[in-house]
């Protein structure tokens, strides 16, 4: 193989693993290439979820509403917004709700370049481990650019 072919491959390597975070946001690529994280589960049951918080603003709100109905729900957190209110996130795990990843920012991963999709996930997920005790299990990419 060439030197050329050589380095091709590897771009469209990188690229590809550069936008697999993002393509997993398409329903039928995560179905296709990744149907563990298609969130099948049992039937007769509804998985709620909740995007880009902690918000002091409106999750409380939501908070009080599943508490209400005896309901817990998947919040995926933004990085950025944890660290105006991580006692709310607290808040949230001891109400029996799980956390997952949503990014740092809230910023389309496909318009960046792979070192800062990295930077973005990692610092996101190590925040969440930090202020939680735990990291996240799940990862819910931004959907749309």
């Amino acid at each position: 193989m060439t030197a050329r072919r050589v380095s091709t491959a590897a771009l469209v390597g990188a690229g590809v693993a550069h936008a697999a975070p993002a393509l997993t946001a398409l329903g039928p690529v995560r179905r296709r290439l990744l149907p563990t994280l298609c969130g099948v589960g049992a039937p007769g049951h509804v998985a709620l979820t909740f995007d880009d918080g902690p918000d002091p603003r409106s999750t409380p709100a939501f908070l009080a509403a599943l508490e209400r109905h005896g309901v817990t729900a998947t919040f995926f957190l933004l990085g950025r917004m944890l660290t105006d209110a991580p006692g709310l996130a607290r808040e949230m795990v001891a109400a029996g709700h799980e956390i997952g990843l949503h990014g740092w920012s809230h910023r389309c991963l496909l318009a960046r370049g792979p070192r800062a999709t990295r930077d973005d996930l990692t610092r996101g997920y190590d925040l969440i481990g930090e202020v939680l005790g735990a990291p996240p299990r799940w990862y819910r990419p931004r959907t749309g650019c």
